[in-house]
């Protein structure tokens, strides 16, 4: 028996997981703009400091996904 107040989700894809292929897209998409760029931020190259922006940015990415996914079963 399942309970009515159990709220699954139904299958497929929600619009909102479209934004986590922005991580990917950020590391393998523009991979290779990164790798040429000669500039040294604090004295590191740049792909590390790109490396460490694309951690930042992919968890604002999942905090932003997670933020829906509240708000969507809060709307259920």
């Amino acid at each position: 028996m399942t309970d009515p107040d159990d709220t699954e989700t139904p299958p497929g894809l929600k619009k909102a997981d479209l934004l986590l292929l922005l991580p990917f897209v950020w590391q393998l998409g523009f991979a290779p703009w990164a790798n040429d760029v000669e500039w040294r931020p604090l004295g590191l190259p740049f792909g590390m400091v790109w490396q460490m922006a694309g951690i930042v940015f992919a968890t604002a990415v999942l905090a932003l996904r997670f933020m829906l996914d509240r708000k969507l079963e809060d709307a259920a």
